[in-house]
């Protein structure tokens, strides 16, 4: 056979192949839309789900400290900022609507995800007595030195919401066709989140005599001046970021039991969303701190001065911060359904991270991110055939 030959045989080879995998992608397509067509008829035009899960909460943030808690800490009390980080754990619920038109492959959809937690948190602490050095000795009692005293309440909660709205398509994964499930949405997401943290605070911090008018010769420092300061604060801070902006999705199943069709089919589930959410997030804080001071000096009559004295003062302040932000926001999922021809029930684990989206600061402004991951539990039932 001459060159001239074995490419002409070479290309009508080539041509027969192409031929046959043409007619053989064709048939194929053919026998898909006609399945699908079968299903189509059958499968519901909407569907509604109902959730719950148990998030992990994400949330680092400076505590709010008030001056007497340093002179507290110095003396062997507790600090106040040990009481103050946010919850751990929250307690959500979601539900969604999803919508897919007859001799379609398009499917809009709207969720709503809302998560809450609170903690309540309460410290009664007393220091030790106070040691004498210069006698070597403890002293404690009526007449003696008293222990500084911290009585701590702090109440934290949080909040959070997201909406989605979808519009989204089947696009296949290759070969497998309709054995797999993989839809592809672009949409708008909306978020908001809210953090707040109450305190009740009292402390008597400093050392000081249980007694004032009793007269204690062993420490030099009371002769001349003995006194104790008492502080009440009750501050109030909250924290708070909502945003909107575009999002991508994109979620999957392929089944691993079952026949599917009138029967039940066991599918392994997947996802994954990115997006980014425009906003502004805040801070404020409101406190209101009261102290009273009360002195008993000794000599004070040789200089005729009164001996016994009480001062009262108050500091009430208010401040208010606002940035507006861009904030990143990926999350993803993997799980497992049992699915019926007009009903699902999911379980998995899932999780959302907003980058930057928190002002954790106090005193000044620091970007903190937002998270939110763990087990949940759902239902969906179809309807409208």
């Amino acid at each position: 056979m001459n060159k001239t030959n074995k490419t002409r045989a070479e290309m009508m080879y080539r041509h027969r192949l192409l031929v046959t995998v043409s007619a053989t992608a064709l048939l194929g397509l053919a026998y898909g839309t006609a399945a699908k067509a079968g299903t189509d008829a059958d499968r519901p035009l909407v569907w509604i789900e109902l959730d719950g899960n148990l998030d992990r909460v994400s949330s680092p943030q400076e505590p709010y400290l008030p001056p007497f808690d340093a002179v507290g800490v110095q003396h062997g009390l507790l600090s106040v900022g040990r009481l103050q980080t946010p919850p751990r754990y929250s307690v959500g619920e979601g539900a969604s609507i999803s919508f897919q038109p007859e001799d379609s492959d398009w499917i809009f959809s709207a969720s709503l995800k809302y998560g809450r937690s609170n903690s309540n948190k309460h410290r009664h602490q007393e220091a030790p007595p106070y040691f004498n050095s210069n006698y070597n000795q403890h002293i404690s009692g009526p007449n003696g030195y008293v222990a500084q005293t911290a009585d701590y309440s702090v109440k934290s909660g949080e909040k959070h919401a997201v909406v989605d709205f979808e519009a989204g398509k089947d696009v296949g994964l290759g070969f497998w066709g309709d054995n797999v499930s993989s839809q592809i949405a672009l949409g708008i997401r909306f978020a908001q989140f809210t953090s707040s943290t109450k305190l009740n605070l009292r402390a008597d911090p400093y050392p000081h005599r249980g007694d004032l008018k009793y007269f204690y010769p062993f420490h030099q420092s009371l002769l001349l001046n003995q006194y104790y300061q008492f502080y009440k604060a009750r501050p109030l801070l909250e924290r708070d970021f909502r945003g909107v902006g575009p999002s991508l999705s994109w979620k999957g199943s392929v089944p691993i039991a079952g026949s599917g069709g009138e029967n039940a089919e066991l599918t392994f589930d997947w996802g994954a969303n990115a997006g980014v959410l425009f906003g502004r997030q805040r801070v404020k804080l409101q406190h209101h701190t009261t102290a009273d001071r009360e002195a008993y000096r000794i000599l004070a009559p040789l200089t005729g001065n009164p001996k016994y004295t009480n001062d009262h003062y108050t500091n009430s302040a208010r401040m208010a911060r606002s940035h507006s932000v861009t904030v990143p926001n990926i999350g993803g999922l993997i799980g497992m359904s049992l699915k019926f021809p007009n009903a699902k029930v999911s379980i998995g684990y899932r999780g959302d991270f907003f980058l930057n989206a928190i002002d954790g600061g106090v005193d000044t402004a620091k970007k903190e991110n937002r998270g939110f991951y763990g087990p949940y539990a759902s239902i969906s039932i179809g309807v409208g055939d």
